[in-house]
């Protein structure tokens, strides 16, 4: 969790929370994500995302495994209004031991995508959607540095025929004080074709407070 507030001669208020839950039970692995964004600038929201995810992961022998994803992203500067994304797939383990874990995984799915304004202004009723079939593949890195620092970095990739979607997170979280850490994170999105009046690229930075349960 984190946020600012400033006041004066700006009024600028941020928030951002996130909760990840992970569950394993045999050779199943689920990870739950549910994260949230908001941003206010002189009374003007300048931010504002909800995202949810869903992963399944089945390991079928020592290192090769089965997965399945879902995820909703409702981000109002996106130029979509919401988009729905699923996948399934197989995937490998290169790395998994007790301080290193390296994941590769990749495999057809299907995007469905509501536009916030219509693709063409004057013709209003057409594309106002998206649906598209896709390849999604994706890397999951995790290394604990010392008892008190680990190192993350999450890269996923969607093609589909309308875009290719390239997302990168890289994070430092160290330990305060008992279950309390502190996380250093650079979030990269690029879209080579994104809606009209929006931006290829988006980038978000932030410190913030880790609590595990």
């Amino acid at each position: 969790m984190g946020g600012s507030i400033a006041t004066g001669n700006t009024d600028t208020i941020r928030v951002d929370a996130e909760i990840k839950a992970r569950f394993k039970a045999g050779r199943l692995e689920d990870n739950y994500r549910l994260m949230g964004e908001f941003s206010d600038d002189n009374g003007s929201t300048t931010a504002q995302r909800i995202l949810g995810s869903v992963e399944s992961r089945y390991d079928m022998r020592e290192n090769l495994f089965v997965f399945g994803y879902l995820e909703y992203d409702d981000d109002r500067f996106s130029g979509f209004k919401y988009e729905v994304e699923a996948a399934f797939g197989a995937g490998y383990k290169v790395i998994d031991d007790a301080t290193m874990r390296l994941l590769l995984q990749a495999g057809p799915g299907y995007r469905y995508g509501k536009f916030s304004t219509p693709a063409r202004p004057a013709l209003p009723l057409v594309n106002s959607s998206e649906n598209e079939y896709l390849i999604r593949g994706s890397s999951d890195f995790e290394y604990t540095i010392t008892d008190t620092a680990n190192l993350t970095n999450v890269f996923i990739v969607t093609w589909d025929s309308s875009r290719t979607k390239l997302e990168n997170t890289l994070a430092l979280t160290s330990k305060l004080i008992g279950d309390l850490s502190t996380r250093l994170s650079v979030n990269l999105r690029y879209n080579t074709d994104p809606p009209l009046l929006t931006r290829k690229t988006d980038t978000l930075s932030k410190i913030s407070l880790v609590y595990r349960f």
